[in-house]
């Protein structure tokens, strides 16, 4: 993310990761998504 700071221009880091901080959160939302689709095929066939 500071790789990213410096590119952007932010004077402070802060700024950055208030910004760009959800879209890990997004991304771990969506591969509990997935996880959690898989494991309800994954119960269909054993049912």
């Amino acid at each position: 993310m500071k790789q990213i700071q410096e590119w952007l221009g932010h004077s402070d880091f802060s700024t950055t990761a208030n910004i760009y901080a959800h879209l890990d959160y997004a991304a771990k939302l969506n591969s509990a998504q997935a996880m959690l689709g898989g494991m309800s095929e994954a119960l269909k066939v054993v049912q």
